[in-house]
């Protein structure tokens, strides 16, 4: 935000701007069974929702798809050493008892890398302010109420919401057009660490393990050719643990076809391709990060 931005422009605007018109907050209660904070997430198309504990009447974390990634592997290694074969996997029925077994407060026992507590901003508060507690704190989302100790959650803020609203700014245009005209490979790649990738023939556990060890929103699964075949992100876990029916052990192929189809599913980028662009379909909430 500092170095490729004007941070005077994001100071200008207060987060209120990024409020949806009309919409809804879908809160789980902390003692809830992660099978139905799965099925939220899933009926919903959620990717993150706030945790209220009835005791502390609080909100006091946010589940997410990247924690229930590390939450299905924590279920299969539950098995694992309960004598299951870790490299075959537990049967499909076993693991998804063990994962319906587990609960909201389980989170707290995963090793996370974002911060104690609940953090939230106030929707007086600037983009800048926003944007910058995303990016320091690691954050999937941000909490936004009435103000930044309120128990009154109005919106969790996406950081593809806030680049969307930033695509269509004239002052944006205005201050740094010659950049966002810069082709993505003079630009933004020398400023990107290699992509870490899978093939499409490793095992569904395998990838899940990279996501997860790596802290990975998306992983581009590879052809035998090197080509790109598909991203595996962690969104796509809502849909693969709600269904009793997936194994661990399985081709990462065979669980990509398995995948509702959806038209947006995997945007990419040339190097070619100019910032703007790539801003563009960084912003679509219903796309894989492109690759």
């Amino acid at each position: 935000v500092e170095n490729t931005m004007d941070a005077h422009i994001l100071e200008q605007h207060e987060i209120f701007e990024l409020l949806p018109t009309h919409g809804k907050v879908v809160t789980l209660d902390a003692d809830l069974p992660m099978k139905h904070a799965l099925a939220a997430l899933a009926s919903h198309g959620a990717t993150c929702l706030p945790v209220w504990d009835s005791a502390l009447q609080r909100f006091v974390d946010v589940f997410s798809c990247t924690d229930l990634v590390d939450i299905v592997l924590f279920a299969h290694r539950a098995l694992a050493g309960a004598g299951a074969p870790p490299a075959a996997g537990a049967a499909a029925g076993d693991a998804q008892t063990a994962l319906e077994r587990c609960h909201l407060r389980d989170l707290h026992g995963l090793k996370r890398p974002r911060p104690a507590g609940f953090l939230m901003a106030s929707v007086d508060d600037s983009m800048l302010h926003g944007a910058l507690m995303l990016k320091q704190h690691a954050l999937e989302c941000l909490p936004i109420g009435d103000s930044a100790c309120s128990s009154s959650l109005l919106h969790l803020l996406l950081p593809e919401q806030l680049l969307a609203f930033l695509a269509t700014l004239p002052e944006l245009r205005t201050s740094h057009g010659p950049l966002l005209e810069e082709p993505v490979g003079k630009a933004l790649l020398p400023l990107c660490r290699q992509p870490q990738t899978v093939r499409r023939d490793a095992s569904l556990l395998e990838a899940l393990g990279l996501l997860s060890a790596e802290r990975l929103h998306a992983l581009p699964v590879l052809d035998a050719s090197g080509a790109l075949f598909d991203v595996l992100s962690s969104r796509d876990v809502r849909q693969l643990a709600s269904n009793p029916a997936t194994d661990l052990a399985i081709p990462l192929e065979e669980a990509l076809r398995s995948l509702p189809p959806k038209d947006s599913r995997v945007q990419t980028c040339a190097i070619s391709d100019t910032v703007a662009t790539a801003i563009t379909r960084l912003a679509d909430p219903e796309a894989a990060t492109p690759p």
